[in-house]
């Protein structure tokens, strides 16, 4: 265990700490693991013209809160735009994805619960994205997803 992990799940993390993974491009630091707080919380940091196409988590339930710029959240509601302060709440087995239509970086917290399967499938993404240079195929998307719970949709 990494000194930064084992200060996250004994008390505190200065802001530029956390366990940094990336997936497909975008930036995830975990601050809160599910081990010890019960829930996986982390800082997603998604470059313009990121997309999370829709998909279902069938264990966890997912929540963002949203820190900077503006995301266009995908759900059984259509397509909107959220900015900064709103919180999106999406249970387990909703349809759900979303995009940076902007020019700017979006930076967002995404809890998930209980987030075990949440956390190794981001550790997945890291290691397969660092492992294909030329980035993953969607069936490869899909078959590492299905492995944690999550059916795309």
């Amino acid at each position: 265990m990494s000194d930064t992990m084992a200060r996250a799940e004994n008390g505190t993390l200065a802001p530029e700490e956390g366990e940094v993974l990336d997936v497909f491009g975008a930036r995830l630091v975990v601050k809160a693991y599910p081990a010890t707080a019960g829930f996986l919380l982390a800082e997603h940091v998604v470059p313009p013209g990121f997309l999370v196409p829709p998909h279902v988590h069938q264990g966890e339930d997912e929540v963002f809160f949203m820190l900077e710029g503006e995301l266009t959240l995908l759900d059984g509601g259509g397509a909107r735009r959220i900015g900064p302060g709103c919180t999106a709440q999406l249970p387990a087995g909703l349809l759900h994805g979303f995009r940076n239509d902007t020019g700017a970086p979006v930076r967002f917290l995404v809890a998930l619960r209980p987030g075990l399967q949440g956390i190794e499938m981001f550790r997945h993404f890291d290691r397969a994205g660092r492992a294909a240079p030329r980035g993953l195929t969607s069936p490869e998307i899909v078959a590492i997803c299905a492995q944690y719970g999550v059916t795309t949709g």
